[in-house]
């Protein structure tokens, strides 16, 4: 466990080609997807020069940045199944329709089927299957109803989130609050820094290589990048255009890099709420507002089951005055397969809301009169009711809630609180290092070095630190020593005033000496942390715990494991005393016993530990956090040394899923969770699995910026010995 340091028309969109025959393989562009949907388009004779193919590119030009073409039916099915963030438009050929549809409908990602065939009447089949929209022969009609469905979808996925409003939260509810803690820490970040018109030219070119050749969208951002100053940000927000769906996408899949980008943007709109809402604020009294929408279903039924719970809206809530006008919204999504149209009843109580808001009126891009109210982000209301309402509609009551003594937003204060002061890049930093988010940690760390004064010599021991333990987490042992050791030499030289510094890089030197088998540098430098907390910090202070639980690293690398869960133990009390009860460092504690324990021979016990390591961190941190994948894989071993190869392979998967959904994906371990997977596949004898498996695994050790030498020569020769056995 590492340490903080300091205080605390003609024009086409790009299309991917998806073939299993690999000389039909065309060139497969990869870009960033910054929309919430995607098309996919599966038809066996796909031709370019075709006029029916030329007409759909022009349509779905207009919503969306980009087509996955297939030609091959199994090929499209893995695809559809592993998407993970994106609902699927899927429109596909009558005679593959047939096959398909059967095989993917049941996907909760898939929102809509449409099916281009010369004969409609011949195909009953589709009767069967609720989430086919249209049957034609007219690809006219078929892609008016796709750019019409997409829309609708985009209004749909505004990002939520759903706390508790005790400290008795449900497993379910507790695994989807730390994407709404997280959002909300970044934004505060964000919302103090300035910005310049280079954070408008960043934000244009970014959007122009996520929409390439989408003439209408690159018209607008041309637009954005010469006259955004000119219009107000609201009526950027409201044009149906790039700025507000990167920006719903990012908040509702995390991406750190989109939200960073749009800082500037986020800013501008909070502020010009903010700015209305002062002049509102003082003569308003308690009103109502609607908002009707769809939402998928697992979604409803989390709202269903938590009557007095909360409802956190991550982005700017967009709202009604007019129940008409709502009730026409959430009608769009009446009787769709894997949605529920939900109409929201929303009383705002001004005294209680601590979240800005704004009425739109000739303000939004549009300018039609739909009474609207905007709210800024990370509004959160009480669960009143939920009631089946006419039509197919459920009615959601919500109220306004006062959220300052809310579990989340106590951990999320903690947080804060460990991330320190000092500017917003540095906090920024700290904030990229608790969410293993490593390259941007880096990048935010070396701006802070390039704009530090020379003579500020604790500022520069404090980078040197943030690095090297990036640098450690990276890898590069090599490059993490150098930036300790001038960390190191600075602090040493400024002493008593530094002694707490000190500490901190003491203590990261002891875990590189540690992962580096140099367990008596290791514990030298821990005993030097440790004297130095123990003359200044109290005696249940977290940093102490931390000094504590970095001994027990060591004994455990030298196999002496009653030593090590001694201290661990003792970790674990100091924790339990003075931190939130789902912080991070708790779960460490528990992943750090359970394994002693399993290595002294109490594998039950151990399980255990290790089961409330992973309850922890799924509430504590984001679904794909590095943290999450590589206690997977460790549960995956411990049951794989116990030949519960059922058990090992489903923990391998998940690590395997999460590695691949992380904005940075550590080759390293992904393919070791592969070649993981093909050993257990071989003893299961299912040789042809395993081969595939093994095949990843070389082909991932081969990615990673740091290849250990040892694990590709062992991923190579798994995979030649299969390929024998197969031969």
């Amino acid at each position: 466990m590492g340490n903080f340091s300091g205080t605390p028309n003609s024009a086409t969109p790009v299309i991917k080609r998806k073939y299993l025959n690999k000389k039909n393989n065309l060139k497969f562009c990869e870009q960033k997807i910054v929309q919430n949907f995607i098309l996919i388009w599966l038809d066996a004779s796909i031709g370019e020069a075709g006029k029916d193919f030329q007409y759909t590119i022009s349509q779905i030009n207009k919503i969306f940045n980009s087509i996955t073409l297939f030609t091959d039916l199994n090929t499209c099915r893995e695809f559809i199944e592993k998407t993970r963030y994106e609902q699927i438009f899927l429109l596909v050929s009558g005679r593959l329709g047939a096959e398909l549809v059967p095989l993917v409908h049941k996907y909760v990602r898939l929102d809509s089927i449409y099916v281009f065939c010369g004969e409609p009447e011949r195909h009953k089949w589709t009767k069967e299957w609720k989430k086919i929209k249209l049957v034609s022969n007219q690809i006219e009609t078929i892609c008016q109803l796709i750019v019409s469905d997409a829309a609708q979808c985009e209004q749909d996925l505004t990002p939520t989130s759903i706390l508790s409003s005790s400290d008795s939260l449900n497993q379910d509810l507790q695994q989807i609050n730390s994407s709404f803690m997280y959002s909300q820490l970044i934004k505060d970040i964000l919302f103090e820094m300035t910005y310049d018109e280079q954070s408008i030219d960043e934000l244009a070119n970014f959007s122009r290589k996520s929409y390439p050749r989408n003439s209408a969208q690159l018209k607008i951002i041309d637009e954005f990048q010469k006259d955004y100053r000119k219009h107000t940000p609201i009526w950027w927000y409201t044009r149906e255009c790039f700025t507000y769906r990167m920006l719903n996408r990012s908040l509702r899949t995390f991406d750190i890099t989109i939200i960073s980008m749009m800082g500037f943007f986020m800013k501008d709109v909070h502020q010009q709420i903010k700015e209305i809402h002062s002049k509102m604020s003082r003569r308003m009294g308690p009103f109502v507002v609607y908002r009707g929408q769809g939402m998928l279903n697992d979604e409803f039924t989390g709202i269903r089951n938590n009557i007095g719970g909360l409802l956190a809206f991550n982005s700017f809530l967009s709202t009604s005055e007019d129940l008409k006008i709502a009730t026409k919204f959430a009608q769009q999504s009446a009787g769709r397969a894997g949605k529920t149209a939900i109409l929201f009843e929303i009383e705002v109580d001004p005294t209680l809301i601590s979240i800005s808001f704004a009425s739109l009126n000739n303000l939004s891009y549009c300018n039609e009169k739909e009474k609207e109210i905007l709210f800024s982000m990370h509004t959160v209301f009480q669960i009143v009711q939920v009631k089946e309402n006419t039509g197919n509609i459920w009615k959601v009551n919500l109220k306004s809630v006062n959220n300052t003594d809310l579990q989340i937003t106590r951990l999320t204060e903690h947080i804060r609180q460990e991330i320190g002061e000092g500017s917003a890049i540095e906090r920024l930093g700290r904030l990229m290092i608790a969410l293993d988010e490593l390259e941007k940690a880096e990048a935010f760390y070396e701006l802070l070095r390039e704009s530090t004064p020379e003579n500020d010599k604790k500022a520069f021991a404090s980078i040197y630190n943030q690095l090297g333990y990036i640098k450690y987490k990276q890898g590069d042992y090599s490059k993490a020593q150098q930036f300790y050791e001038e960390a190191r030499r600075i602090q040493e030289k400024m002493r008593p005033s530094t002694d707490l510094d000190l500490a901190t890089t003491y203590s990261n030197m002891g875990l590189l000496y540690t992962s580096l088998n140099d367990t008596s540098n290791g514990l030298l430098y821990h005993q030097k942390a440790l004297e130095i907390r123990e003359k200044k910090l109290n005696v249940n202070h977290p940093d102490l715990a931390t000094t504590y639980n970095n001994i027990g690293l060591v004994y455990d690398q030298k196999q002496e494991f009653l030593t090590a869960l001694t201290y661990y133990e003792k970790t674990l009390k100091i924790y339990q005393q003075t931190l939130p009860e789902n912080h991070p460092w708790l779960a460490t504690s528990h992943k750090n016993i359970g394994l002693a324990q399993i290595s002294m021979g109490e594998r039950t016990t151990g399980l255990n530990n290790l089961s409330k390591a992973m309850e922890i961190r799924k509430i504590a941190l984001p679904s794909n956090h590095p943290s999450i994948a590589s206690l997977c894989a460790i549960i995956g071993e411990v049951y794989r040394v116990a030949e519960d190869y059922t058990s090992a392979l489903k923990f391998y998967e998940e690590a395997i899923d999460i590695e691949n959904r992380a904005s940075y994906v550590n080759y390293s371990s992904l393919s070791m969770a592969y070649y993981k997977i093909s050993r257990i596949l071989n003893e299961l004898k299912q040789y042809d699995k395993a081969l595939r498996y093994a095949e990843l695994a070389v082909q991932s050790v081969g990615k990673s910026s740091m290849p250990n030498n040892s694990d590709a020569i062992k991923y190579k020769k798994n995979f030649e010995e299969l390929q024998t056995k197969l031969s």
